[in-house]
């Protein structure tokens, strides 16, 4: 029992020291008249595959009202991210997932599909392209589509 103990320890201390973690910092603007930020962290598989817990606010603005911050929405949630393709210094994934958050006081349940495109520079951080769609339910801010660019950060 102590040598299947200490060799679980081992194969978990092994794997938890192969996966670099990312810090996902993503900003950019979304349809309709959204602008938005994101922050997660990613934790990398075998084969480019990867799983990203993130947190992300936005606001929608209304021209002519005058009333910047009052469109406000905030959310989080799990993406996995499947490798489509991949090239000598980046890839393209396919990422999909749910999210739950609230805008204007109002809950709403989604689901977030889209592609990624990530450069690797040599000191390994990476820039990121997404393209974002959002389909929420629960309320009238139903969808969301746009491009953010970014960068990941290891640790």
């Amino acid at each position: 029992m102590k040598k299947f103990l200490i060799a679980l320890v081992c194969a978990i201390v092994t794997l938890g020291a192969s996966a670099q973690g990312k810090l996902t910092v993503n900003a950019g603007f979304l349809f309709p008249s959204t602008l938005n930020a994101t922050v997660g962290y990613e934790h990398p598989f075998k084969y480019g595959n990867a799983f990203e817990l993130f947190g992300e606010i936005g606001n929608h603005w209304k021209s002519g009202e005058g009333q910047f911050w009052k469109g406000y929405y905030w959310d989080g949630g799990l993406l996995y991210k499947h490798r489509l393709v991949r090239y000598k210094n980046g890839m393209l994934r396919f990422r999909f997932g749910p999210e739950f958050g609230a805008t204007e006081r109002k809950f709403f349940l989604g689901i977030e599909g889209g592609f990624e495109y990530n450069y690797v520079f040599q000191n390994g951080w990476e820039f990121s392209l997404i393209q974002k769609n959002n389909v929420n339910f629960i309320h009238g801010d139903t969808f969301r589509n746009g491009l953010l660019i970014g960068l990941k950060i290891p640790f």
